[in-house]
């Protein structure tokens, strides 16, 4: 019976390892795209290309947004303070009803205890004794009290509804003057906007196709950078061992590995995303 377990040829063995070590399953070498499900994914090189790309079109629209200066964040103050005012003015006016009903009460109140003093009156000059007599007097100093404390009440409901009353005025006055202010704004920020829709719109537009190409542990990155006060300056350049956007040096051996582009770096001083000027060269 043959043996089906034959050692192979060394010169099969060869071929064979050659084959196995062509196909190391993480190469350090950088390829140009990955295939993934038939879709063409771009390399790291590839990506930091798009963010310097993706820079550019921020710069752009940040120097739009400066054309436009602190008009939209004026109009976000102005009717953050229409709506504050507003709600002050609406409780003011609540409190004017309140005001209102509690005063209509305490007269209706003090009306009835004068009808029962006047009755009280006329019964005390037929009173069969002293102690009669000094029960409806009693009852009369009663009424005489609650009577007082109302009126002293309604004197001090009217001089709060006073500067309530005042306050409701000058506020809605003040509302209107922002209100003015803030037409007069709308009205200069939407002749800005359309005098940039067009190149805004576009830019928005090249934007959205380059970030649908950064994956999203990259764009998360470069969009917390982007979010603050580097709004167009996320990337930076590193030239002659300094890093383009604080001028920093660069230690030699993250320069070396900036320029290997296998990872992203980012600025240990200023933490914007580094890229080697080499790679953005020819664009």
């Amino acid at each position: 019976m043959e043996d089906t377990n034959l050692e192979k040829a060394p010169s099969e063995q060869n071929e064979n390892s050659q084959h196995d070590e062509g196909n190391e399953p993480e190469s350090r070498i950088i390829e140009f795209f990955e295939y993934k499900e038939g879709i063409q994914k771009p390399n790291l090189t590839e990506k930091l290309i798009l963010l310097y790309e993706l820079t550019k079109i921020d710069k752009e629209l940040a120097e739009i947004d400066e054309e436009k200066g602190d008009l939209p964040e004026k109009i976000r103050g102005l009717t953050d303070n229409i709506e504050l005012i507003g709600k002050i003015i609406e409780e003011d006016s609540t409190k004017v009803v309140h005001f209102e009903n509690e005063k209509e009460q305490l007269i209706k109140d003090n009306k009835t205890y004068e009808e029962k003093m006047n009755k009280y009156d006329e019964q005390k000059y037929n009173a069969k004794s002293n102690k009669d007599y000094d029960d409806i007097v009693k009852s009369i100093d009663s009424y005489i009290d609650l009577i007082e404390k109302n009126e002293a009440r309604i004197k001090e409901i009217d001089s709060q509804n006073t500067v309530v009353r005042k306050e409701i005025e000058e506020r809605t006055i003040k509302n209107e003057e922002y209100k003015n202010e803030l037409e007069e704004n709308k009205e200069l920020l939407n002749e800005l906007n359309t005098e940039f829709e067009d190149e805004e719109k576009e830019l928005i537009e090249k934007r959205e196709n380059i970030i649908v190409k950064i994956d999203e542990e990259v764009r998360s990155l470069y969009e917390r950078i982007n979010s603050g006060s580097m709004r167009g300056e996320a990337v930076a350049i590193v030239r002659k061992g300094n890093c383009s956007g604080c001028y920093n040096s660069v230690p030699p051996q993250r320069e070396i590995e900036i320029k290997m582009a296998e990872e992203v770096f980012t600025c240990q001083s200023c933490g914007r995303i580094l890229i080697d000027e080499s790679v953005v060269a020819n664009l």
